[in-house]
């Protein structure tokens, strides 16, 4: 990157975080976390820098005394601590805390505008740079994972899908295809997530060899073989290096041996493919059939749990009423207007910009590279309209066409001499970039004018930071309550709970859910059975509000009126912060 695209990166990276800040200054004086995710990060983080074993990520304070095996990677812990470390001689540790979580999200944006820079400057131009980075500070599925105190492990995916359409960019094979391999086998270290991007990466190294599988750039060889070898090679490595030998077990939900075995399957076949030379294209696609077979009996054969994906043996009341109803992970057709709105247009844009790129190319070896990149980015929009999380990956890694694309369309806007023409082609750019806000605004004329189906008002969320001193003026113990706030409690207080909304503490979860949902006698049998002393919810959140709907005469609905079974003593706590607690007294 040269010196004038590198400030021009850091001056809108200045004015997006500038932006960021301000919108969620309250968030950030209240120590309000996006996602409950976020909260139980920082504690995973607090228990590494008290000594948990590197390679230990459980959290023992969920489901006491056992604890709860949580499938994530200590290589989104490693910048959390590290700026703790770094910092806490200085500020002390809240405040060290408080800036960290703040810091990193707006530094993983600055890697990917860096990443998005290199990439528009390399295959377009400076100005074009400078339009995908004001894109991406415009795409809200992208800015939502990237957004101050977001410190769970969304933004360095989308920064390690960047990092390998870049490498895909390169002109050495090698190069290359190392960077994609291994930006990619850091990614499924961070989570399995990111197995479909990979297939996506993968198929196009595959089809660069199925158009010329000789050496060189233009050839597919070198991108087929060092590719999949670097997949193969980084995702062992990162296992050794965050998993080791402490939890050797085939899991469904995370890189384990048995996906190893696989990578080094594909790896191995890759490379045969690739010593076969010039083949005729039935014997090679008859091949590349072969080791994807030998690739889903590796799977099926070691680990067949797995067969039904990565929750397959999730129990079957969590996954009726948790599981299902978590946001992220469903497709474009049943999110909220607004939100599919951007999840559809905004990759689409840059998808069509890629396309265009495709189209207009003047030589062959950028027409090949665009339809390449065209390739990834439909495989990335068709991966977001499947699960909506991908959306923010999805517009980063088209930024660079569409900031062409936008750059493009002003620059005509500008040739319009009808005044009237002129505003409704800035209209239309405008749209383009926001797409949520016609949907917003026809959403509020029809509540306004009586059309159309109110929308429901969900009250203030509470404040779990305001109740902290009066929790941690009591003794530790283990609260019953909601599996949403449960890590809001462990990251403010010393107390224990139940259950969080993290799959692998599936049994706790179960028991959290069929109580609430049960008479207050099942409740408190479940309650002492899980040696809890205390019971809190927040009634204005979502989760009592859906159970209470489900059961209108079960204990959440009873705890939500202000009518609480006998066994429950009400315990006073800070009234803004709008919790009930209750003491278990029978």
């Amino acid at each position: 990157m040269t010196a004038p695209l590198i400030k021009r990166v850091l001056l809108i990276w200045l004015v997006i975080c500038a932006f960021l800040i301000a919108t969620h200054f309250r968030s950030i004086a209240g120590w309000q976390f996006p996602d409950q995710d976020d909260a139980l990060r920082l504690l995973e983080v607090r228990d590494f820098l008290s000594g948990q074993n590197w390679f230990d990520v459980h959290q023992y304070r969920v489901a006491a005394p056992q604890g709860v095996a949580m499938h994530w990677s200590r290589l989104v812990d490693l910048p959390l601590a590290g700026m703790i470390v770094l910092l806490k001689p200085l500020l002390g540790t809240a405040l060290a805390e408080a800036v960290t979580v703040v810091a990193v999200p707006l530094l993983t944006l600055l890697c990917a505008l860096l990443l998005i820079g290199r990439l528009a400057g390399q295959l377009l131009d400076v100005e074009a740079a400078g339009f995908a980075c004001l894109f991406s500070g415009l795409a809200a599925p992208a800015i939502a994972q990237l957004q101050p105190m977001r410190i769970d492990h969304h933004g360095w995916q989308i920064v390690l899908a960047l990092v390998a359409l870049n490498g895909l960019a390169m002109r050495d094979p090698r190069k290359g295809g190392w960077t994609i391999g291994l930006a990619m086998a850091a990614s499924l270290a961070i989570s399995l997530e990111g197995l479909p991007l990979t297939a996506v990466f993968c198929a196009v190294c595959a089809l660069r060899f199925l158009r010329d599988p000789g050496e060189g750039y233009h050839g597919g060889r070198g991108w087929l073989v060092h590719t999949v070898g670097a997949l193969a090679v980084g995702s062992i490595g990162f296992f050794l290096a965050t998993r080791g030998t402490f939890d050797p077990v085939n899991h469904c939900d995370t890189v384990s041996p048995v996906h190893l075995a696989v990578f080094a399957w594909g790896a191995a076949g890759c490379l045969g493919i690739a010593a076969m030379g010039r083949r005729r294209l039935p014997l090679v696609l008859a091949a590349m059939a072969l080791i994807a077979t030998g690739a889903i009996a590796i799977m099926l054969l070691s680990a067949p749990q797995c067969a039904g994906g990565a929750f397959a043996e999730l129990d079957p009341v969590v996954r009726k009423y948790w599981y299902n109803h978590v946001r992220e992970g469903m497709p474009v057709w049943q999110m909220p207007p607004a939100v599919a709105a951007a999840m559809i247009v905004l990759p689409l844009l840059g998808l069509i910009g890629a396309a265009y790129q495709w189209w207009s190319a003047k030589d062959g070896e950028a027409r090949l590279l665009w339809l390449d990149i065209t390739l990834v980015l439909a495989g990335s929009a068709v991966i977001a309209m499947l699960v909506s999380r991908a959306a923010g990956t999805a517009c980063l890694l088209g930024a660079a066409p569409a900031g062409a694309l936008v750059r493009d369309l002003l620059n005509r806007s500008r040739t319009v001499r009808q005044p009237l023409r002129r505003i409704a082609a800035l209209l239309g750019i405008g749209t383009l970039l926001y797409p949520s806000l016609p949907v917003l605004a026809w959403t509020l004329a029809t509540q306004q004018t009586g059309i159309g189906h109110t929308a429901e008002i969900m009250p203030k969320a509470c404040d779990y930071h305001a109740a902290a001193a009066a929790l941690n003026a009591l003794p530790a113990t283990d609260i019953f309550a909601p599996v949403d706030i449960g890590p809001y409690l462990l990251v403010d207080t010393h107390h224990r709970v139940v259950a969080t909304g993290h799959h692998r503490g599936s049994a706790g979860m179960h028991d959290v859910i069929v109580a609430f949902l049960g008479s207050d006698d099942q409740a408190r049998a479940i309650v002492h059975q899980r040696h809890a002393t205390l019971v809190m919810i927040c009634p204005s959140m979502g989760e009592p509000m859906v159970y209470a709907q489900i059961a209108p005469n079960g204990w959440m609905a009873h705890l939500v009126a202000g009518h609480p079974p006998a066994w429950l003593q009400p315990l006073p706590i800070a009234p803004e912060s709008k919790l009930k607690l209750w003491k278990v007294v029978g």
